[in-house]
């Protein structure tokens, strides 16, 4: 407990005289990555799509460039969906909203054997959205699937109509929600859920989900500590 008292005072301090941890210093890590990001992130409250950003870049991305064998050909496109489905009313919105999605991605989609989506649905909740184009299907991964979320099947027949501009003809594709998939328990664990979700789907050594709600504490606390040592080793150099 005094461990913990003493690392959320360091953010408390941090907070206060600078809010943004790195300012372009550490690569794979964004200049809006807050020490308020952490601190949420540390004391189990709801992540932000900065956290899920940083945590592909740190955990899939930059390990994936030093050992490329471990990991599935993947892309990633950023958080989306969150105020997509009200915002976009108009077919040039959209086409906006998938080119600059897209547009993250250092080659064509149809090049990618997987291509993760973070989706905000609803209004505070985090599930993964996979283009599986081996498969030729949508595969959705959702910590609370007992939930109806119309939000999502809408948002998939957009994306379908902006793939087939990229040479992906997705129109019969399925959308599925594979088995297993851990499900939480209560609080706002879905956002790291669904880091874990493409850490497990990306990765070659790993056999299905292995994974639970007992493991979000320990989650947590490793992703915080990541970010915390990147931001002192920042600091060194």
């Amino acid at each position: 407990m005094a461990e913990k008292s003493l690392i959320e005072r360091f953010l408390n301090e941090c907070i206060i005289k600078e809010d943004f941890m790195f300012n372009g210093t550490v690569e794979g890590y964004d200049n809006f990555l807050s020490f308020h990001d952490i601190r949420e992130l540390l004391f189990a409250r709801e992540s932000e799509s900065v956290v899920i950003d940083c945590y592909v870049n740190a955990y899939l991305f930059l390990p994936r460039e030093e050992n490329p064998d471990l990991f599935w050909n993947f892309g990633y496109v950023g958080a989306a969906l969150k105020g997509y489905v009200q915002s976009c009313r108009d077919d040039k919105s959209k086409e906006q909203h998938f080119k600059y999605a897209f547009g993250k991605l250092d080659r064509a989609p149809n090049e990618f054997d997987l291509i993760f989506s973070p989706m905000h649905v609803g209004t505070n909740h985090w599930a993964l959205l996979v283009i599986h184009n081996k498969e030729k299907e949508f595969h959705v991964y959702d910590s609370l699937r007992n939930k109806y979320r119309p939000d999502i099947s809408q948002y998939v027949e957009e994306l379908k109509r902006y793939l087939k501009g990229k040479h992906i003809d997705a129109d019969k594709w399925p959308l599925r929600y594979p088995d297993p998939c851990p499900q939480q328990g209560s609080g706002d664990d879905c956002g790291i859920f669904t880091c874990k979700y493409m850490e497990c789907l990306a990765r070659r050594d790993i056999q299905d989900l292995p994974f639970s709600q007992d493991d979000m504490p320990y989650m947590r606390a490793k992703i915080a500590v990541h970010f915390i040592k990147a931001y002192f080793n920042a600091q060194g150099r």
